[in-house]
């Protein structure tokens, strides 16, 4: 896919982000190794935990054809014309879909955020908060399509034809479990539905064909049925019906008719741009995934305007853009501004899935609770922003010059700061081999702020314990949700 924000060449985050899916691809079985285990997950999948789903049968589809009845003949009499007439472009698109089901999909919405965030900051399909958004309804979708097919799986125990004929070869990775229903289509169903809503001024077809095309090539790839597609998309729709439903319904269509409140210490836009309406400024009432409510964990008030610490947090930015920075510094502010802050972990997360070679069913788990908790962590900051308002460093002192524009939202406590110190707290239950790592990234994510010029030092210290608070909420979800 190429990224319209550079001309045709991917953007270097989703260059990662692509590295993530060849490594994925790479280590799937060929023709040369036609039917292999894979690392795949059991029956226990079918019990885990889901997010809008009362329970994993909630939307089980009926039994397949019967093993060896005409319906399931005709079935292997189809892969086996497809294979017969199969050619280099077929083989291409088997394998660029024969890895984790969720992984393109994941990139595919990063790359339009990509797109959107940076460029059109007017159109509001992605401001911080909504980018966020974005990202936890496509992953909650599909995590739940997924324990959905696999509850289905092992209710039905039907073998994929690979293993089931030899009349059929496998062109792809045919894992153990079960073929029934197909949980690349599930994915593929689920996410074309959740991306179609998220980016509304997109052509719907350039979500509906790559959907059909993933669906398919695990037909022609001897991994699935027809049948097993076909219960696949209609679990997946179903599931991300569920989503658009709750998502309706989670505030973030209201529009604001508040005012801004006046006064020494308010916000007010901030140069160059004077975005004059402050960013999503009722993503503080909106629905989260995990924590009871955006006020939940609503910090105390920030040090009032004048105080020493005040004063002295102002005087430590003002000194550090009068040559007080260090490229260093220059170089990490740059790189945590770059895109959304969720969007950075996003991709670490792409790559420990890889590294770590989850299975489909713990990806999408992965991937669910990382987004679920970077969403939730912006509505917990926003509700602190909007309760109290305050002024950004370059309002209070207009000489000070920052790394970059300051963004269009109140200052106290820090986005950045609280998003990622919740998402190290999630990397860190999810790989703790790498957990140091990850809570240093998000100690430098929050620090970037400060040197970049935007927040002041007691706005990352408030966000920094805001986010460990909604970490730690989040993963005592994790530990209860029945997976070991």
């Amino acid at each position: 896919m190429k990224s319209r924000r550079t001309g045709g060449r991917l953007s270097p985050h989703a260059v990662r982000a692509l590295a993530s899916i060849v490594i994925a691809c790479s280590v799937s079985a060929c023709e040369s190794d036609p039917v292999s285990p894979g690392r795949t997950a059991g029956a226990e999948v079918g019990e885990w935990k889901t997010w809008v789903l009362p329970s994993a049968d909630a939307v089980r589809p009926p039994a397949p054809p019967a093993r060896g009845s005409v319906e399931e003949m005709a079935e292997i009499d189809e892969i086996v014309r497809l294979q017969g007439a199969r050619t280099a472009a077929t083989d291409s698109v088997v394998r660029a879909w024969s890895g984790d089901p969720g992984a393109s999909w994941s990139r595919m919405a990063v790359e339009r955020l990509d797109f959107y965030w940076p460029l059109l900051p007017d159109v509001r399909i992605a401001t911080p908060v909504r980018a966020a958004r974005i990202m936890a309804l496509l992953h909650v979708a599909i995590h739940d399509a997924m324990v959905a097919a696999w509850d289905a799986k092992y209710a039905y125990d039907r073998p994929s034809p690979a293993r089931a004929t030899n009349r059929v070869r496998a062109l792809a990775s045919v894992a153990d479990a079960p073929s029934y229903p197909s949980e690349h289509a599930a994915a593929a169903a689920a996410a074309s539905v959740i991306l179609m809503y998220a980016f509304p001024i997109d052509d719907t077809t350039s979500f509906t064909r790559p959907a059909r095309e993933a669906a398919e090539s695990r037909i022609v790839a001897g991994a699935a049925y027809r049948s097993d597609v076909t219960a696949g998309w209609a679990l997946g729709t179903a599931v991300a019906r569920r989503v658009l439903d709750r998502a309706m319904a989670d505030g973030s269509a209201a529009q604001w008719t508040g005012t801004m409140p006046t006064g020494a210490g308010m916000w007010r836009p901030t140069p160059p741009r004077l975005v004059q309406a402050p960013f999503d400024p009722l993503a503080g009432t909106w629905r989260p995934w995990i924590i009871p409510a955006g006020d939940a964990f609503r910090l105390p008030a920030p040090p009032a305007t004048g105080s020493s610490q005040f004063t002295a947090d102002l005087n430590e930015l003002l000194a550090l853009a009068n040559g007080g920075r260090t490229q260093a510094q220059i170089d990490a502010a740059r790189y945590w501004a770059t895109d959304a802050p969720s969007i950075r972990w996003e991709l670490f997360l792409e790559d420990e899935i890889a590294a770590h070679r989850l299975s489909a069913p713990h990806a999408a788990r992965a991937r669910a609770y990382l987004s679920a908790t970077m969403y939730d962590a912006f509505i917990a900051c926003w509700d602190t922003k909007f309760t109290y308002w305050l002024a950004r460093p370059v309002t209070m002192d207009p000489t000070l010059k920052t790394v970059f524009s300051t963004p269009p939202f109140p200052s106290y406590p820090s986005g950045h700061s609280t998003q990622s110190s919740a998402a190290a707290e999630v990397m860190a239950e999810l790989f703790p081999d790498r957990a140091a790592v990850y809570r240093k990234k998000g100690e430098e994510a929050s620090l970037s702020r400060v040197w970049a010029g935007v927040h002041y030092r007691f706005d990352v210290t408030a966000g920094e314990a805001l986010g460990v608070r909604v970490g730690e909420a989040v993963v005592a979800r994790m530990k209860a949700d029945g997976v070991r």
